[in-house]
Order: C-alpha cells, then structure tokens, then sequence
C-alpha cells in the first residue's frame, strides 16, 4: 500500500497483502512439518506431566468430569503460550534477516505479517492437544472432546488465542523497540496458567490469587470454556464473564496498536537494530 493511497486502494492492498503472506506462512509451514511433528510431540510429552499431576488428586469416579477439563485447559494454555514462540520471538529474526526494511519500503503491514505466524503456533497446539488428549482417554478411559455447548467452547477458545496474538504482538513491538528477545520481556504465561484460572476454576484458587485471576484476561473466557465444555458454574455471571472477555479483548487489542505506533515510530526515527539471542 502506497502513502496517500485512496481508502479504496488501501483495501485492496491489505486484501493483497493478507492474500500473499498467508501463501507465505503456509508454504514455510509446509516446510518445517517434521520440526513441528517433533514440537507438538515434545510439548506433548512435557504437558503430560501437569496432566498426571491433576489426575493423581482426582478421583477415578470423577474422571468423566475432570479429564475433560484438563485436556481444554491443556488446549488453552498452549493456544496462550505458543504464539509467544511462533510471533514474538520471531520478531529476531524479522529485524536480522532484513525482512523488516523490505516491508518497510514497499508499505506492507509489520503487524499483519507477525500475526499470520499464528498459523503454525494454532497447528502446535492443536497438535499437542491430540497428544495430551490421547493420554488422558488412555489412563482414564473417559471422552475428553465432551462439549455440552460447542459454540460457546469454540467462541471461548477463539478470545483465548486472539488474547494470545495481541500479547505476542505488544511482545514483538516491545523487542523491535528495546532489541532484547520477546521470551525475556514474557514472564507472565506460566503465572497466568497456575494462577490465571486456566488449570483450574478461579472458585477453586486461593482467595488471593482469586483476586489476581479476575484482574487477568484469560480467566473470563477459560470460565465459559469450562462452563461449555463439563457444565462448570462460572464464578461470575456467565453474561458478565462474556462482557469481560470482550472488555479484555478490546484492551489488549489498543495495547497492540499502542506498542506497534511507539515501536515503529522509533524504528523509523532512528533505524532498527539486530535483536540478540538470549
């Protein structure tokens, strides 16, 4: 897109630009498919250590309510973690390999182009699941894919990982700005699984960390996904925990567009510098 280009004209070119670089993302996904097999099967095998962990102080009684929870909390927590690795981190090698400059000259949208490296953190997770999700239906012998309101679970796993992508997104401004890798400024995705209402219902956390979760984007929408997946109450109001989730969305999105207009207009002033490794 050209400046001073018709509104029109911009359309247009941003419907190009979202056209070429998702051909781009899945032709090198496409790529590095026995590295993401390797990925998904080595998350796989580590995930499954919180898995036997919440298993061991469940019941075998109670597996046909737990074992769901757990594989949707796994499912959550991957599509919250991974996009971390998949767009922030990859902001290093955006800067050094000159794809920024390239971009920068023919007007396209940086943060389009990171957040299409969704796809292959949707394809990891996604995979990691069906790992973990095997396990589980083998050691309990229970349907973990149970979903007492599908749309509502899929609506709740989608703000998860739109949450995800605008978080990576304030991660990969941040290290274009600052030159330090996006997995040293990210020292919040383990708290909030632990702590943030993912692995378990904020009704079930300490009074406060309860607290902590509330004030936390992710907890709302884990809520409604847990109430859609097993029937769970929520802790708040199923209508309040929707506007929440929305209300999150919407401050994650402007501090997004915020990071991206600070960091940009300092690449522009004053040039981009290679970002270390950790």
């Amino acid at each position: 897109m050209v400046w001073g280009a018709s509104r029109v004209e911009g359309r247009r070119g941003l419907a190009w630009q979202f056209r070429a670089m998702l051909w781009l993302h899945v032709v090198r996904t496409g790529r590095y498919l026995y590295s993401l097999a390797n990925w998904v099967l080595v998350e796989g095998l580590w995930v499954t250590i919180y898995v036997l962990g919440a298993l061991t102080f469940a019941s075998p009684s109670s597996y046909p309510r737990v074992a769901p929870m757990v594989f949707w909390a796994v499912l959550a927590w991957n599509l919250m973690s991974t996009p971390v690795w998949t767009i922030g981190n990859w902001a290093r090698f955006y800067v050094n390999m000159g794809v920024f400059e390239e971009h920068e000259i023919a007007g396209a949208s940086h943060s389009l182009f990171l957040a299409l490296r969704s796809l292959p953190a949707i394809l990891v997770s996604l995979g990691t699941a069906g790992v973990v999700g095997a396990f589980i239906a083998y050691v309990t012998g229970a349907p973990v894919l149970e979903a007492r309101d599908p749309l509502l679970l899929a609506a709740s796993l989608a703000a998860i990982t739109l949450d995800a992508i605008f978080y990576s997104l304030v991660l990969a401004f941040l290290s274009l700005a600052t030159r330090a890798p996006a997995p040293l400024l990210d020292f919040m995705n383990f708290l909030l699984f632990i702590a943030g209402g993912i692995a378990a219902p904020v009704s079930r956390l300490p009074g406060p960390v309860r607290v902590f979760a509330l004030l936390t984007p992710y907890s709302h929408p884990a809520e409604l996904m847990r109430l859609a997946a097993v029937g769970e109450p929520t802790y708040l109001p199923p209508a309040l925990e929707a506007l929440l989730t929305l209300a999150w969305l919407a401050v994650m999105a402007l501090a997004w567009l915020a990071s991206a207009h600070w960091a940009l207009g300092l690449a522009r002033r004053e040039g981009v510098r290679g970002i270390g490794r950790m």
